[in-house]
């Protein structure tokens, strides 16, 4: 089972980003459904797949906002499952 504190790093990086990015941005980009994206970011199981998805999507707006990028999907603490 994940720590709260793993479950969270995927949504704490995405509100940090300056310009705020959304949850309906973030899982636009990735190619995912808003619900399939919120799953992700609460904890829920998800594929590799879709965790590859929403890493570059995510390292996309690190990119822009000139941030470091997060280089593996374990890091960013989802239930891959």
């Amino acid at each position: 089972m994940l720590s709260m504190a793993q479950q969270t790093v995927l949504k704490e990086i995405r509100k940090a980003l300056h310009p705020p990015v959304s949850q309906e941005n973030l899982a636009h980009a990735s190619g995912l459904t808003l619900l399939t994206y919120r799953k992700a970011e609460n904890g829920g199981n998800i594929s590799y797949s879709t965790a590859q998805a929403i890493l570059r999507a995510l390292n996309g707006y690190l990119r822009t906002a000139e941030k470091p990028t997060v280089e593996r999907v374990e890091d960013l603490g989802l239930n891959i499952v």
